[in-house]
């Protein structure tokens, strides 16, 4: 009489899990990435500055300006979308309205002439604007 044993399923790899938690880190990833691309125009060198104190950490809602300029003609940028002077009025006035604690930073070119530099902070104060930072970076250790 021949008796049958039941061996027991060889132990595989489950890959359901493991394809879920590639996927989590993969939108993280994105995510985070998405966040710290869309502030930089990389043209913009920001001027360096010592500081005494810890950089202020940034809001989550901030608009990041980015400002230089090409052939002395004033260049703004945000999220890499060009902005002329008066769409860039229109689009801090809308936002002014439905948050007026709206914050504001402003990455200038160490470059860049003054009067462009004061062209930004004026549209933003006419817009109504008040809490506006200046992004700086800290000098090259010698």
């Amino acid at each position: 009489m021949k008796l049958r044993t039941k061996l027991p399923d060889p132990i595989g790899f489950q890959l359901a899990p493991m394809l879920d938690v590639v996927f989590l880190l993969l939108i993280f990833f994105v995510v985070t990435q998405k966040i710290i691309l869309n502030e930089q125009d990389l043209k913009v060198k920001v001027p360096t500055a010592p500081s005494s104190s810890e950089e202020s950490s940034r809001a989550i809602d901030e608009i990041i300006i980015n400002a230089r300029e090409e052939d002395g003609k004033l260049v703004i940028t945000i999220d890499r979308v060009e902005f002329t002077r008066e769409a860039l009025l229109n689009l801090l006035s809308r936002t002014v309205k439905l948050n007026p604690s709206q914050p504001v930073r402003i990455r200038g070119d160490a470059s860049m002439r003054w009067q462009s530099m004061a062209d930004v902070i004026s549209t933003c104060t006419q817009a109504g604007v008040w809490n506006v930072s200046f992004s700086k970076q800290m000098p090259a250790a010698q």
